[in-house]
């Protein structure tokens, strides 16, 4: 059975079209990476309890993400989350000009 493409938020957009390199998102709002982040674990199919276990956090923590109820996560959250969803934060130093 073939996977639906996943269909990309404005906030994914914004952030592919500010990277330099195929494949990578830099977001430079909060609540862009927070979409990203809720768009992709509701794409993903996982259930919450697996991602909370690859993650290193509660099920209850993955569900408040998916839904948008968790506007500001802590950044263990993120990482553990798109951790889970086979995902690499990397985080560099300096702006982008």
């Amino acid at each position: 059975m073939a996977k639906d493409p996943i269909v990309d938020t404005p906030a994914a957009d914004r952030a592919r079209l500010a990277s330099d390199k195929a494949g990578e998102f830099h977001f430079s709002e909060t609540s862009d990476y927070v979409s990203f982040v809720a768009g992709r674990l509701r794409q993903s199919h996982m259930k919450f309890a697996r991602v909370a276990d690859g993650g290193g956090m509660s099920g209850s923590t993955v569900s408040n993400m998916a839904s948008g109820k968790t506007r500001y996560p802590r950044f263990s959250t993120i990482t553990g989350i798109l951790g889970a969803l086979g995902y690499e934060t990397v985080i560099r130093a300096g702006r982008k000009k």
